[in-house]
């Protein structure tokens, strides 16, 4: 039986489903897959979305900063201990010390990676692009987010036929379905007991710099102003949930929730009519998708890979990076009912390519297609 290992970051609880259907497929096909994974980075532990499962293993994880740069060290006692593989594959990032280990001690030989294929979160250096693609071309194989990952990575030298687009997803099956589950009785109770009108905006994400919390609430205000009507309704946690929670207490418009899971957000979720998402969108998108609620964002350039699902005035509205533009655009269209309805529909359409199962394939045919090329050579 062949085995193969993935190093992931950490293990976040949207990776749960994702993992155990993949380790399963694998064993199926005669293959052992193993999981180990890191701890959740400091600036992003608040969010409380970690987990901890049986079927992976954690490897204590050490993060230094010099300078702006942040670097992670991973211990390989547990991996090595492990082994021996025919594959592994580790995280796209150049801050990763262990990956370094991993490759220059030769601990295995064939070693693939997963990930964006290029910075799309944050600016970069010439010597940062160079120094990630130097890293990917000692991979065997290439597993991309998404089709503009797969795409940077190719222009950049790699070659294409050992390329897989995985389509990163969550399990938007069993968020639609509970989004379906909701009876109009629930939402009329949950609207009432938050005070909440026919306009219905709604965040979901971690509370911190990258989703611009401060840009959300300004925009907020300004919906509000326009039409007073206008709810926002925060779900999440983070290191500026008491900016959040502060606003609240002046303004009656902003009902926090904080984190909320299964058929709890998915309540809310049916109960709302768009999501404002005005930083950075990634694994939002196929969440909208599954809710049928399309997302209201704006131009910012450091958005994730998933930003690629989304299509301007079909299943999102994509504005100026500008609140008063933004809040504009919001009203608008919270106020349009026959354009709100097709949106929403044209939303849930979307979600067709976008699943844990459709990602699960997708990942175990360049799993199988890259043991397949260690066999050819």
């Amino acid at each position: 039986m062949k085995t193969v290992a993935i190093i992931h970051p950490w293990f976040p609880q949207y990776r749960k489903e994702f993992f155990e259907q993949l380790v399963s497929l694998a064993f199926e096909n005669g293959v052992r897959l193993r999981i180990f994974h890191g701890t959740a980075p400091p600036e992003w532990d608040d969010r409380g979305d970690s987990i901890s499962t049986e079927f992976a293993t954690h490897l204590p994880t050490r993060f230094f900063k010099i300078g702006h740069k942040s670097l992670v060290y991973k211990s390989l006692r547990n991996f090595r201990n492990a082994g021996p593989f025919d594959l592994v594959i580790l995280e796209q990032a150049i801050r990763n010390i262990e990956t370094y280990v991993i490759l220059f001690r030769r601990l295995f030989r064939n070693v693939a990676f997963w990930g964006h294929g290029r910075t799309y979160t944050q600016p970069s250096s010439q010597r940062q692009d160079s120094l990630k693609t130097w890293l990917t071309n000692k991979g065997v194989w290439f597993f991309a987010y998404t089709g503009g990952g797969a795409r940077a990575v190719s222009q950049a030298g790699y070659d294409p036929a050992r390329i897989t687009i995985v389509n990163n997803s969550i399990d938007t099956g069993r968020l639609r379905l509970d989004v379906d589950c909701v009876t109009a009785y629930q939402i009329q109770a949950f609207k009432t007991k938050h005070d909440l009108k026919r306009c219905v905006a709604l965040y979901i994400g971690g509370l911190d710099a990258a989703k611009r919390i401060s840009f959300l609430l300004e925009a907020g205000r300004e919906c509000h102003r326009l039409d007073p009507h206008f709810r926002l309704v925060i779900i999440g946690k983070g290191v500026e949930n008491q900016k959040v929670i502060e606003a609240s207490t002046r303004e009656e418009w902003i009902i926090p929730l904080g984190p909320l899971f299964g058929p709890d957000k998915a309540l809310a979720m049916a109960a709302s009519d768009v999501l404002m998402i005005p930083g950075r969108v990634g694994l939002v998108a196929v969440e909208s998708f599954a809710a049928g609620l399309p997302i209201i964002t704006t131009e910012w350039p450091w958005h994730a890979p998933e930003f690629e699902y989304l299509q301007n005035g079909f299943n999102a509205v994509i504005t100026p990076d500008d609140t008063a533009a933004y809040a504009s655009q919001v009203v608008s269209l919270l106020s349009n009912t026959n354009l709100l309805t097709d949106m929403r529909e044209s939303a849930r359409k979307s979600m067709a390519p976008y699943s844990t199962e459709s990602m699960v394939n997708n990942f175990w045919t360049g799993i199988e297609r890259a043991l397949g090329n260690q066999d050819r050579r």
